[in-house]
């Protein structure tokens, strides 16, 4: 495999994710544009928005140096970025529920901010944003368009030099054990840097004070599994097989996104940083 930076069909976890719950729900999320805007559509909901501001307000400061974080209340990072997606916008059907969200988050930041990984020293990839825009990206094959990538939120050096991955995780829910989050992570961070992996992490922060280091196979073994999934993807989408296996034709997973493309959804918003229009269902 291979660094590339070529158009061809981005592969990502998420992806792998909707394609096996529901091959219509990622046709959805990955391929369909708004007719109008040529824009990407997201249903939202209360547990996406929670993430979203969580892990907007960690990015932000995941490229500055220790020193550069002293001082900075991510507290109010936090607050500043939630206005965006008060209401509606951020899927809240009250405002009660939306506190609670909300209370959460602020929950998550603090533990977060006094944490060792906002003291210690990060890894900055060069040349590559760990964003929307620029992800690191690795060939899966020669001679097929199919392109792994994937957005890391943070990546601590640690005193062997060596580096330690960490996903964080907003759910209450853990990541489960055959999960090819961290395994992408680990190939994309391989094929991309010359520092050696020494941990992979996951970090509950709603239910951990850190985060919780994963025993994982070799990078070449997960390889061969993300290969037949992306090639599962690919096939789907040439032969137009995109939809919901449900006998209903639409399921929990994809129902929402139907109505929005039928047009039984409300506009809510625009969301630049990731270029998706927002619907409330």
């Amino acid at each position: 495999m291979e660094f590339v930076e070529n158009n061809a069909l981005w592969i990502s976890h998420s992806g792998i994710s909707d394609f096996e719950n529901c091959p219509q729900l990622y046709y959805f999320k990955s391929i369909y544009r708004d007719p109008v805007t040529n824009r990407r559509i997201q249903a939202v909901n209360p547990f996406l928005t929670l993430g979203t501001v969580v892990h907007n307000v960690i990015e932000e400061i995941a490229h500055l140096s220790e020193k550069e974080r002293v001082g900075i209340s991510l507290k109010e990072k936090f607050e500043k970025d939630w206005q965006f997606w008060r209401g509606k916008r951020g899927g809240f059907p009250s405002g009660e529920k939306e506190e609670s969200f909300k209370e959460r988050g602020l929950i998550m930041i603090e533990k977060f901010e006094k944490s060792s990984l906002m003291r210690s020293p990060n890894f900055v990839m060069k040349g590559v944003k760990f964003g929307e825009r620029e992800l690191p990206k690795v060939k899966l094959f020669k001679d097929e368009d199919l392109v792994l990538v994937g957005s890391i939120d943070w990546i601590e050096v640690l005193s062997s030099k060596s580096l330690h991955i960490v996903d964080f995780k907003t759910g209450k829910n853990k990541e489960d054990k055959n999960s090819l989050q961290l395994p992408i992570y680990h190939i994309l961070a391989s094929y991309n840097l010359k520092e050696p992996i020494g941990k992979l992490s996951y970090w509950y922060l709603e239910g951990e004070d850190k985060p919780v280091s994963m025993d994982l196979a070799s990078v070449k073994e997960y390889i061969p599994i993300i290969r037949h999934k992306a090639l599962a993807i690919k096939r789907a989408i040439e032969q137009n097989r995109l939809t919901c296996q449900s006998q209903n034709s639409e399921c929990f997973q994809c129902s929402k996104y139907k109505k929005i493309v039928l047009g039984q959804a409300e506009y809510v918003g625009y969301d630049k940083s990731r270029n998706k229009d927002l619907y409330f269902v």
